[in-house]
């Protein structure tokens, strides 16, 4: 039985089993998250005399479940979680929240995390927000790099050591952005200076990179600084929490600010976002909770309990020491370029970067083959 077939049959039987008093929640919550998750969740069930199912499953489950309900045209699933590259591509199976139905709530959220879910209306609701820092080994290195200029020498002093997320998918342009910005590129176009600076850096960085650094992705990369791989990189701040139950951090493993480059520090703006579907059998339960979990309290505790960094600009950020380099960065958030050929976009940055770092290509060179076909390079 597929993923998908298994969370219908799941979301089917709740249903079946009380269909009036019981929503369905699917959320992708780690194994270790679920037990605070649940409990927060239970406070809600007291209060409103209502059950909730809630099925944990990845994003890419979760976004194929609700797109098949839209197509039945019937569904079972009242609440679902997406993580924010996904948002546009789930948009027409999911409802627009009546703004008069959130009222003061989204007025306490981040203003750049809110605009991130409106699309064709306001579609999601940001849950749990997320950035990259960057991650670096304290018994290696004395201090982090804090310019490009340092990462070059950390570099340089420790061949094959540094590494990039650096396969070929949306990771990769999460890596990649926050040098182009940090240059004062604007990372919607790859014909600028800032751009080029980023490129010019990663050119001079491709000689001591990781040799497998072409397959890195989240996990891989993790794995290989557990192993001592690795000296440094970039990573979510989930990644810290692996390290700690791994008693790696933060002792040996910690985080810090990315790299200042010469417009500053930026970093992409991840994470989790809140939607109803289309099809929810109960989209007034649903809402009512959502209001529940993004209010201050559950989203205080949430942070608290599980370093979760909250969308509301009134709960201050965990004071877990593993966080620090991420709570540093929490100011240079920026969401992904707005245009309607992101995916487009972001598969440009991907190739120009794989050319620069992987097959030597001038860096002028590689922006200009990347953009070739998106309209110039410009929307």
């Amino acid at each position: 039985m597929t993923a998908v077939r298994a969370l219908l049959v799941a979301t089917l039987l709740a249903a079946a089993c009380g269909r009036s008093d019981r929503i369905t929640v699917a959320l992708a919550v780690l194994p270790s998250e679920l037990p605070a998750y649940r409990a927060v969740v239970s406070e809600w069930e007291r209060t409103s005399g209502r059950r909730v199912v809630l099925v944990p499953q990845g994003y890419g489950d979760i976004r194929r479940a609700i797109a098949a309900e839209a197509a039945a045209g019937r569904g079972t699933i009242d609440l679902v979680e997406l993580d924010v590259y996904s948002l546009a591509t789930a948009a027409a199976a999911v409802r627009p929240f009546d703004p008069a139905a959130l009222a003061g709530l989204t007025d306490a959220l981040d203003p750049a995390a809110v605009r991130a879910g409106s699309i064709d209306g306001l579609r999601f609701l940001p849950h749990r927000l997320s950035w990259a820092a960057l991650v670096w080994d304290a018994t290696v290195l004395d201090r982090p790099p804090d310019t490009w200029s340092d990462l070059l020498a950390v570099a340089r002093a420790h061949p094959g050591r540094i590494g990039f997320k650096g396969a070929r998918y949306e990771g990769l342009t999460c890596d990649v952005l926050p040098f182009v910005w940090s240059a004062g590129g604007r990372g919607d176009v790859l014909d600028d200076a800032g751009a080029r600076a980023a490129f010019e850096l990663f050119a001079d960085l491709a000689p001591y990179l990781h040799p497998d650094s072409a397959t890195f992705k989240e996990p891989t990369i993790a794995e290989a600084m557990a192993r001592g791989e690795l000296i440094l990189h970039l990573n979510w701040p989930t990644v810290m929490t692996t390290y700690t139950a791994l008693g790696l951090a933060p002792g040996r493993l910690r985080s810090a600010p990315l790299p200042r480059g010469p417009a500053g520090r930026a970093t992409v703006l991840g994470g989790a976002y809140v939607a109803i579907p289309r099809n929810a059998p109960h989209p007034d339960a649903a809402l009512a909770l959502v209001r529940w979990v993004l209010g201050r309290g559950v989203q205080a505790r949430l942070a608290r309990e599980l370093g979760w960094f909250s969308p509301r600009t009134d709960v201050p950020p965990a004071s877990d020491p593993a966080l620090a380099g991420f709570v540093a960065m929490r100011g240079a958030v920026r969401p992904r370029p707005e245009r309607p050929d992101y995916a487009a976009l972001s598969r440009a940055w991907q190739d120009a970067f794989r050319d620069v770092a992987f097959h030597g290509a001038p860096p002028e060179a590689a922006l200009a083959a990347a953009g070739h076909g998106l309209r110039g390079g410009r929307p």
